[in-house]
């Protein structure tokens, strides 16, 4: 049995904490950094344990790029870097970085404490480029209004969607995590009228129901990102936040875990390019990504394994 890092399955937590941190210029990864890491599954656990009211959970993932430095020559099949899409008309930007820290709780502070302490630890070897902190909008909702997350798999099917099984064994528990952040630009999507809206999303704005296949456009959001293979809908883990400030940027950290990256990347395909019937995903009309990044988030036994290495 394999165990999952803490923050992958877990329901939807109040905050949240995005950090990306690329490798120093001329430092490699080391012994003493694979320690480090080896050891982060128990600091997480005593953090969590000395303050069970926050509900704290973590995952850490380590980007295509930082692998071998980390592991060696051992990887995950389908590890990869985050996709390049061909004949976009929308930006996908791809960011480079190397490692993810994913943190979520009901207690700002202790995410605070958690990341604190490992930008310290990784200091020798990385830099962070970019934090952000999502919080939790009403009843799930994004900034634009509409509840996230509502194709989400419920139950033990957040296990069978999220984590990698019997395919690739030696990785059985891990998860391929792929972020995004979107700008929304909320003072046009405020101008829409809220029918205009439900098109654009495929969704009624206050009941959260999905538009009948006759009201709903090619082009809303989630005919887009619903795909249906022999019969069954494609899933991914979503566990995004809204983050941002009321005079600067807002809008959401897109974030999920799949047992494989084919479903993320068909998605935003979808979404970004014109595929066989033309149409792209017209909330990219009031939302932009500025980031993207895909990382391996091992299992718990995967990353005490390099205390071996």
């Amino acid at each position: 049995m394999t165990t999952p890092q803490s923050g992958i399955l877990p329901a939807a937590s109040s905050n949240g904490l995005f950090m990306l941190f690329r490798r120093r210029l001329g430092r490699r990864a080391d012994q003493t950094c694979r320690q480090i890491l080896a050891a982060w599954p128990d600091r997480i656990a005593k953090l969590a344990g000395q303050n069970p009211d926050a509900r704290f959970v973590a995952s850490l993932g380590f980007g295509a790029d930082v692998w071998p430095e980390i592991y060696g020559n051992e990887k995950p099949t389908q590890l990869r870097a985050f996709p390049r899409i061909c004949g976009a008309i929308h930006p996908a930007p791809s960011t480079q970085c190397d490692l993810m820290l994913h943190l979520r709780g009901e207690r700002y502070d202790v995410l605070f404490e958690c990341a604190e302490q490992f930008t310290r630890d990784m200091v020798e070897w990385f830099d962070p480029i970019e934090t952000v902190q999502g919080f939790r909008y009403r009843d799930q909702r994004d900034l634009t209004g509409f509840v996230d997350g509502t194709e989400n798999p419920q139950d033990e099917e957040r296990a069978a969607v999220a984590l990698v099984g019997s395919e690739d064994p030696h990785w059985a528990g891990g998860s391929y995590l792929h972020i995004q952040r979107y700008v929304h630009r909320m003072e046009s999507w405020n101008k829409l009228p809220v029918k205009q809206q439900e098109a654009v999303i495929g969704r009624t704005k206050d009941s959260d129901e999905e538009l009948p296949d006759d009201d709903k456009p090619l082009t809303a959001h989630i005919s887009r990102v619903v795909i249906e293979k022999n019969g069954e809908e494609l899933q991914i883990l979503r566990q995004s936040l809204p983050y941002g400030s009321p005079s600067g940027d807002k809008g959401l950290y897109f974030t999920s875990y799949c047992k494989t990256p084919d479903i993320f990347e068909q998605m935003l395909a979808r979404m970004v390019s014109p595929t066989a019937d033309g149409r792209v995903d017209h909330l990219l009309n009031f939302s932009r990504a500025v980031t993207g990044a895909a990382f391996f988030v091992p299992s718990i036994e995967a990353l005490q394994r390099l205390a071996a290495k």
